[in-house]
């Protein structure tokens, strides 16, 4: 089987000397499997906490902040954070169900973003 070559030629003054790669017909990078990128969204499902569920799948963002791990919901911007994807998802199905109870408790007062937002929480959780 040939080998391909790839080569760079970094400038003579450099101490950095010639880049070989050698890569066999039809093989993957090694790069690929060498750096796995971080994961970017999700989807969750299933309970809450205060024995609530979700009504349906509900698609997060993540995002990765000096050694924080972010969990956010794209519409209303509710968000958690931890040290773990596991620990901001834990965090965040909590804020969710308490944020719910809150906005419920002060309906009357509501604005109408929070009147919204109450409504989004409202279909997208059920007591189970």
């Amino acid at each position: 089987m040939d080998n391909i070559t790839v080569s760079a030629n970094t400038r003579a003054s450099s101490a950095v000397p010639n880049i070989h790669i050698s890569v066999l017909p039809n093989a993957k990078l090694a790069y690929g499997s060498l750096i796995p990128s971080p994961q970017t969204s999700l989807t969750i499902t299933g309970p809450l906490p205060g024995g609530k569920r979700l009504t349906r799948p509900l698609d997060l963002k993540i995002a990765y902040d000096e050694g924080e791990v972010i969990v956010s919901e794209p519409r209303f911007h509710m968000h958690a954070v931890g040290t773990t994807i596991a620990e901001a998802l834990a965090e965040f199905k909590r804020i969710l169900s308490e944020e719910l109870d809150e906005l419920t408790v002060d309906e009357e007062e509501l604005g109408p973003r929070l009147q919204a937002e109450l409504q989004y929480l409202r279909d997208l959780i059920r007591t189970a």
